[in-house]
């Protein structure tokens, strides 16, 4: 084929297309289709039937089907409070860790290892020669000064004396009675005694041993009482108060509680977990409870009534989270909530919900400001709304 006739055959080609293009928009291809339809619609009030219903509002079977299908459930009210569970450390009301304040030999233990022992009783005695010693010197160097200060009043009363005199008399008394003190003060520091009552823990040490004053002799704790030290969450932080009643419970005693009251809560809530620590006191007459043992300590705070709705029912968009409430009407509306807590699938919020209103659980994908809807089970078919008073 030459050149010349496949020119002329493009230019052919795109002839007809263009003729195609301009009777489509001039619409030359809908005049009969438009005809046949006009027709069909004119054949009387029963040609209208069935398409017109659907047509218009309220129009039986088509208004039905306008209606968006959903499942529904009641608002209920929840008011049980903010239950707070943690684990806490078993610390001994008092305790502490008994040291000697001087270097010696042990001469003597008075106590025996895991019993209760009295405040002020004696716990162990150091050597003490060298100091009784001191005390004797030091008791006869009182009595020289005693006299001396008393012949120098004698001679004081008949101007017999000078002042200087009798000044460095009381003087010298003074000295020797500060003398003794300090000689008994030294023999005093090698008996160690219990500073409060408690039950002392194990020591490792003999008749015989030489002491400093870095070795530790025993632990002495104080277990009528015991504390116990734990952390709340910050949502927690601003209800937790002392007097506060708390609840104890171990794995080492299962089935058993222990009643306590917080005693002390900080000042200050950790800036990186976020918790505030609080201290409870626990009776522990039975002595049951040890030092350095977990416990799961529950508290309870009061709550108010509110709103509480399933979980699937609540919805989130940029403005915060809502749910679709169903009125009277069968018509769906938006009401805003606020989150307070979850509680095993159900969300208590705060609100303009009522106890009883329908939120929708299921269609909430066909969701529309003043919808019309139609409640249904889970199987699809319709349901009645429930009668209300």
């Amino acid at each position: 084929m030459s050149a010349t006739r496949q020119i002329v055959l493009s230019v052919i080609v795109l002839l007809i297309v263009a003729a195609g293009i301009f009777a489509f928009e001039r619409g030359w291809f809908h005049s009969g289709a438009q005809q046949t339809a006009t027709a069909t619609a004119g054949g009387g009030a029963g040609g209208q039937g069935a398409a017109g219903a659907a047509r218009r509002p309220g129009g039986g079977a088509g208004a039905a089907a306008q209606a968006a299908p959903v499942i529904t459930a009641k608002v209920t009210t929840d008011d049980s409070g903010l239950n707070v569970t943690t684990i806490g450390t078993v610390a001994a009301a008092q305790e502490v860790t008994l040291y000697p304040e001087v270097t010696g030999f042990v001469t003597e233990i008075d106590f025996k290892q895991g019993t209760t022992v009295q405040s002020g009783q004696t716990l162990l005695r150091l050597d003490d020669k060298t100091q009784q010693v001191a005390v004797q010197i030091a008791q006869l160097a009182l009595q020289s000064a005693q006299s001396a200060a008393d012949r120098a009043d004698a001679l004081a009363k008949t101007n017999n004396i000078t002042s200087q005199a009798l000044e460095d008399a009381h003087n010298a008394l003074q000295k020797a009675q500060a003398d003794l003190k300090s000689a008994q003060l030294d023999v005093s520091q090698r008996v160690i005694t219990a500073p409060f009552s408690g039950t002392i823990g194990l020591t490792d040490l003999s008749i015989g041993d030489l002491v400093t004053s870095s070795k530790a002799i025993a632990t002495l704790d104080d277990m009528s009482k015991v504390t116990v030290s734990f952390s709340v969450p910050e949502r927690a932080s601003g209800l937790t108060q002392v007097g506060q009643k708390v609840t104890a419970t171990g794995d080492a005693f299962p089935g058993t509680s222990f009643p306590g009251t917080i005693t002390a809560v900080d000042t200050r809530v950790d800036p990186v977990a976020r918790t505030l620590n609080v201290r409870a006191t626990l009776p522990n007459d039975s002595q049951t409870l040890k030092p350095g043992m977990a416990l799961n300590v529950a508290m309870t705070f009061p709550g108010q009534q509110r709103p509480a709705v399933p979980s699937l029912a609540v919805q989130w968009d940029r403005n915060g989270s809502y749910v679709w409430r169903i009125a009277k009407d069968d018509t769906a509306h938006r009401v805003g909530i606020t989150i307070v807590s979850r509680i095993s699938g159900t969300v208590i919020v705060a609100g303009d919900l009522q106890v009883g209103d329908d939120v929708v659980t299921d269609g909430l994908q066909r969701m529309r400001e003043n919808i019309k809807v139609v409640r249904t089970d889970a199987s699809g078919n319709p349901i009645a709304p429930a009668a209300t008073t």
